[in-house]
């Protein structure tokens, strides 16, 4: 006989469906800049009233038996409970949700789900369950601590899930020490039917990157529409159907995501494929899931994969998972009732309003200040207008800093120049500026299709700069310093800058459009 499963079973009576979005970093200090806490504000307008966040441990091997959780590239206990805080105070709830990850997963196909498949003895496997036990019991007493709202147990470690007695202690653990609901991630299209331990759990958690395309579906055909990107959805829910009614609990997707690129509907779940920007095909899988997954009983929530501290990490020219600033969220915040993405209105340049730093040499009191740079503020091999233009071959994370006694950006829409490179070297660039008292505020990459053409430096070609100053200093901040600065840490770029300049916006002049009037008919 089957069990009629409703979303609400854990909690309350009347648990309100989980809209979430997976909050994901890679390295230590990302969740507690200033720039999360911009992004953070961001994800919270779509509507969502959940998040994911994401802390990585990793272990060296496949077959190591030991998972290393205070390396540099782990966000730390203060990033994690800056990020709690924040969360709750813009009105989100918190899963807390651990990953182990192993090293060069994208060159050598070993990932996390080849955990323990290499061992053998029950020695190694004695071994490696005590360490993920004090590992997942490390993050269970942080979530316990900060409030986080749920918890993960693990996530896609299908290598080690078929050990019923070892998950079954782990999770034993988990709950003597945290006290909120549970749940374990599995991995589409097998795990999360061998798993036979779903009873020990609140939730039965699937991240979900089932195919949407059939197998005569080859990259480089049309998109599919929305219909048959929902026809495929029939056999994966009929899978999560029937687990819900099995084991009588409610089904949460932990990941769900598509990236912004074709063929990612065939393999939602690759990272690394290379192929071209295809924002459409995003925005058509995003609503292709909610219109075949939102209405199912079972289903407790969604967590849609990923968005990402560095806001700029996402937008039209980007081919990442993140939804942000694409047709995608447009999708995602109808679903989840937010209002439509707030557009600022359209401003042209006032250039004989502008406050002049740099044209054929540094205006009055801005001074030099570079670092790990060679500067030439009269170069004359390369120029965009006049006579002299700034030479600057700029060594690792070196930068051309621009400096002056103080002065005030909210007067002005846009810091703007242009740049230069060289056949030699390929530039990435950032810029951002510092406050008076010696802040470095928000890092804005030059390399981004809304502030540079293309997106890209290239040899030969001068191209425009121009990103917004509401972003670089949101705070209003007085400033002292513009930085432009070699973003890769890798090497020396040379490059050319000339005309650097605050510009103020202004409205453009409104166009006026009389009605055309047929022969004979009244307007």
């Amino acid at each position: 006989m089957s069990l009629a499963v409703t979303a609400a079973t854990p909690g309350s009576a009347e648990a309100p469906r989980q809209k979430g979005i997976s909050y994901a970093a890679w390295w230590s200090g990302e969740y507690s800049h200033p720039e999360s806490d911009d992004s953070l504000q961001l994800l919270a307008s779509t509507g969502a009233n959940w998040i994911a966040l994401i802390v990585t441990g990793h272990q060296a091997s496949h077959t190591a038996t030991t998972i290393d959780f205070a390396a540099v590239s782990t966000p730390t206990d203060a990033d994690l409970a800056h990020v709690i805080r924040q969360a709750h105070r813009l009105g989100l709830k918190v899963m807390l949700k651990p990953h182990v990850d192993l090293p060069n997963e994208d060159s050598t196909g070993i990932w996390r789900g080849h955990i323990g498949t290499g061992f053998t003895s029950e020695t190694q496997w004695a071994a490696w369950f005590a360490s993920y036990r004090t590992f997942i019991g490390h993050y269970a007493r942080l979530a316990q601590d900060q409030g986080a709202d749920q918890f993960s147990v693990g996530c896609e470690l299908l290598g080690t899930t078929h050990r019923e007695a070892d998950w079954r202690a782990v999770v034993a653990s988990v709950r003597s020490i945290y006290r909120g609901p549970l749940v374990y991630a599995a991995l589409h299209g097998g795990e999360e039917a061998s798993i036979r331990w779903w009873d020990a759990v609140d939730y039965i958690g699937i991240d979900a990157y089932y195919s949407l395309t059939g197998s005569n579906w080859v990259e480089g055909q049309p998109d599919l529409p929305v219909s048959e990107l929902k026809a495929h959805w029939s056999g994966p829910i009929q899978t999560m159907a029937a687990l819900a009614a099995r084991f009588g609990k409610p089904i949460l997707l932990t990941e769900i995501g598509y990236r912004s690129h074709h063929g990612c509907t065939q393999h939602p779940w690759d990272s690394w494929r290379v192929s071209s920007l295809d924002l459409q095909e995003q925005a058509n899988a995003y609503q292709a899931a909610f219109e075949s997954l939102y209405g199912q009983p079972w289903l407790a929530g969604m967590f849609w994969w990923a968005w990402y501290p560095d806001r700029f990490q996402s937008g039209p020219c980007d081919a990442s998972f993140n939804p942000l600033e694409k047709p995608a969220e447009d999708v995602l915040r109808a679903w989840y009732g937010a209002g439509p993405r707030s557009q600022e209105p359209v401003q042209v340049a006032s250039y004989p309003r502008a406050l002049e730093v740099f044209a054929d040499g540094l205006f009055g009191g801005w001074e030099d200040w570079s670092w790990n740079a060679d500067i030439d503020t009269r170069a004359t091999e390369q120029v965009h207008g006049g006579t002299h233009s700034i030479s600057a071959l700029l060594g690792p994370w070196g930068a051309l800093s621009l400096w002056h006694p103080e002065f005030r950006t909210s007067e002005y829409r846009w810091l703007e120049f242009y740049v230069r490179g060289s056949t030699t070297t390929q530039s990435s660039l950032k810029v951002f500026l510092h406050a008076r008292d010696g802040r470095e505020l928000l890092h804005i990459p030059v390399n981004d299709c809304r502030h540079l053409d293309g997106g890209s430096i290239e040899a030969g070609i001068w191209k425009r700069v121009r990103i917004p100053l509401s972003d670089l200093n949101p705070d209003d901040l007085a400033v002292t310093r513009i930085n432009i600065q070699e973003a890769t840490g890798e090497g020396s770029s040379q490059l050319w800058i000339d005309d650097v300049r605050l510009v103020p916006g202004s409205p453009p002049v409104a166009r006026i459009f009389l009605p055309m009037v047929a022969a004979g008919a009244r307007p």
